[in-house]
């Protein structure tokens, strides 16, 4: 059976929002939030952030906080990777205010002409989890914001790291990555493989905020070998200044001063 099992739920009101979950636990869904905010995953980078460039963090609700880098660009981190928990933490910041998500996060390549210092921006994602089929219907895209995500790029030509722009394949299920996808997949042009891009893209677009993706390199994927990536230099360092200028630069096009997305 298909993901939702309920077909018919797109236009249908959901019993409680994340606001009205954010309150019923003790939260506030009313504190004032960076507009922009950036999804992190990889501990050690977070707290790397955490220590060298945010001020007092803004709690939402029970341990989830926004960490500011500045008055409009914050950063969150420190929960679970995946498909699920990104869906949940981008309703409690677009809840809270946000108005621009960026995920600065790892992804394995399909593709051996990608070296392992290079970064990937999505500009589209194979929906193989479960959380956009609740947000988009199955023959729906999942997209990024087409002009953050043109920003992110041109941020990134001048920068030091070289990017990629392509699909990325957003997969639950990590060990059933299988020969035969990654195959064609990587035949078609995939450029990576991770685990929450999907379903940010979905969220934002059925809420109406901006959203995009650019992911370092952490593994190797062919259908003769899997490359660990033991040996890769960490590049996501690298990758936080750029995605903090283009979200800098989203917000301030057009002269928007927060009041709405660009959708």
């Amino acid at each position: 059976m298909p993901i939702p099992n309920y077909g018919d739920k797109y236009d249908s009101p959901t019993l409680f929002s994340a606001a009205d979950a954010i309150g019923g636990q003790g939260g506030d869904a009313e504190v004032e939030v960076p507009k922009a905010v950036i999804i992190t995953y990889q501990r050690d980078f977070f707290e790397e952030i955490l220590a060298e460039r945010t001020g007092d963090p803004i709690p939402i609700v029970r341990d989830f906080e926004v960490h500011p880098i500045d008055e409009t660009v914050g950063v969150v981190g420190g929960f679970s990777i995946g498909a699920p928990a990104t869906g949940t933490v981008a309703e409690n910041l677009i809840a809270a205010g946000a108005e621009a998500l960026c995920i600065v996060g790892g992804s394995g390549t399909l593709q051996r002409s990608i070296e392992p210092t290079d970064a990937i921006i999505a500009d589209e994602a194979i929906r193989d989890e479960g959380v956009s089929y609740h947000y988009l219907p199955p023959e729906s895209e999942a997209e990024p914001s087409p002009e953050l995500t043109d920003r992110l790029e041109a941020r990134f030509e001048e920068s030091e790291v070289p990017t990629h722009r392509g699909t990325t394949w957003t997969t639950s299920a990590f060990y059933r990555e299988t020969v035969a996808e990654i195959e064609e997949y990587a035949d078609a042009g995939v450029v990576s493989v991770e685990m929450e891009a999907a379903a940010l893209f979905a969220v934002a677009e059925y809420r109406g905020v901006d959203a995009a993706a650019v992911f370092d390199i952490g593994d190797l994927l062919t259908e003769e070998e899997w490359d660990p990536g033991t040996e890769y230099e960490n590049v996501q360092p690298k990758l936080l200044d750029p995605a903090i200028a283009a979200l800098h630069d989203h917000l301030d096009a057009d002269g928007r001063d927060g009041n709405g997305g660009s959708r």
